[in-house]
């Protein structure tokens, strides 16, 4: 059994990153604890919309390269290969952040309003402006280790940026109230950056980053399927989550999208290492082009030793509801222990779809992402939009769960031949 476990990286990467993100989750949820106590379900929802808008910008300054460039450093032999291509994205990730830099400094005042900012707070998306490059930058460097499946360091440097963001967000709400919360994550944006830029550079990977301004048109070629595939999803699915979140401010009220915030936040947490998971072994593992590699073994592979773990951990979630909500949040969301059942069975579905999922991106297969990706949106979309009058906020959480449902056999009819071939 000893010697399974460690001839198994997918263990490996479990159990390592177990460890990790339980410190992740604790110092997470301690800070999660403070946003909610200090600034309550309103400034919760407020919160979020700003989360949103910088996961967008992480997205687009990035240039949607992030799974591409994990698949692209795994399937490198060729290091002076490997070196240009890092250098083409650098530097069209620099050309992109300066014109993201330029748009919102013009419509700074319009993003303020959308996310529900007062006007003493519209300085705080032109400071946002200035970390772009540094968010592009890091999304580089942290899929490079991906990629090299050096997922030690990433789960470590992810665990330290952690801990001191938490202590910079306890810090600056306690003094700042809301104000502080956002500067928070605008200085964790700064943060990361320099931690991976250290790390890199004592490191054996620092020849692959002697920098010189370089495009090549064949490289990025490489990347466009990713690009395109990481943009839509990540702007649908934040703009969508802005767009769910005012739906129920305008039916119900800013206090109930606080609630439907907090459950995603408590969802979200407990992905973050189903999420390394997938960066750090699914993803490199499907663009590996070995002849030997069999899909459905593979899914079966997966499957086998991931469920049980997200089984146990969903059902403890389930069972300790109402006490995880006291801990994490305070009274004031108690209302969403009844939907607790609808999340995890969402997030369930969703582990089983992000496998298959996941071949899509690895394969470039661009035309069934697009099928899937508009599908799914279609469904939450006008699922919540049916069943938030006549249920309010459960409503908008049992339609992520037949959205989940039905992608999940999209996926697996659109796969099954790739299923069987051997």
């Amino acid at each position: 059994m000893k010697g399974i476990f460690n001839n198994n990286l997918l263990l490996h990467i479990i159990s390592y990153s177990g460890i990790t993100t339980s410190i992740r989750l604790v110092v997470g949820l301690l800070t999660q604890k403070v946003v909610a106590v200090f600034l309550g379900t309103t400034g919760m929802a407020v919160l979020s919309n700003f989360r949103n808008i910088i996961e967008i910008i992480s997205s687009v300054s990035s240039v949607g390269s992030k799974n591409g460039i994990i698949a692209q450093t795994a399937s490198y032999d060729n290091k002076n290969e490997l070196k240009l291509f890092l250098n083409s994205i650098l530097s069209l990730i620099i050309v992109t952040s300066l014109i993201i830099i330029v748009l919102l400094l013009i419509f700074n005042d319009f993003l303020a309003l959308e996310l529900y900012l007062s006007a003493s707070q519209n300085s705080i998306i032109k400071a946002l402006s200035f970390t772009v490059p540094f968010v592009g930058l890091t999304v580089i460097l942290e899929s490079f280790l991906s990629g090299k499946k050096d997922f030690k360091p990433v789960l470590n440097i992810q665990l330290a940026t952690s801990i001191t963001h938490a202590l910079i967000m306890i810090t600056l709400i306690y003094f700042y109230g809301l104000n502080g919360a956002l500067a928070a994550l605008i200085i964790r944006l700064v943060l990361v950056f320099f931690i991976y830029v250290s790390y890199i550079y004592f490191s054996k990977h620092k020849e692959y980053f002697i920098y010189s301004f370089t495009i090549s048109k064949s490289k990025i070629k490489e990347l466009l399927p990713f690009i395109y595939m990481t943009l839509i999803s990540t702007l649908f699915v934040h703009f969508i989550e802005i767009g769910i979140r005012g739906l129920i401010t305008r039916k119900i009220d800013l206090n109930a999208a606080g609630l439907w915030t907090a459950l995603n936040a408590l969802s979200s947490n407990y992905f973050i290492v189903i999420s390394s998971v997938f960066t750090l072994y699914v993803l490199p593992k499907f663009s590996n082009h070995s002849k030997r590699f069999n899909f459905l073994n593979e899914v079966f592979f997966i499957l086998k030793n991931l469920l049980p773990f997200v089984t146990v951990g969903f059902a403890l979630v389930y069972f300790f509801r109402s006490q995880i909500t006291e801990i994490l949040f305070s009274n004031d969301f108690i209302e969403i222990t009844s939907f607790f059942k609808w999340q995890i069975l969402a997030d369930w579905f969703r582990v089983i779809f992000l496998v298959f999922g996941y071949y899509l991106v690895s394969k470039k297969m661009l035309k069934k992402y697009f099928i899937i990706e508009f599908f799914s949106f279609l469904i939450i979309i006008n699922l919540s939009l049916l069943l938030v009058d006549n249920y309010g906020i459960e409503g908008v959480v049992v339609a992520n769960l037949i959205r989940y449902l039905m992608c999940l056999f999209l996926i697996i009819f659109l796969l099954r031949k790739n299923l069987f071939i051997r």
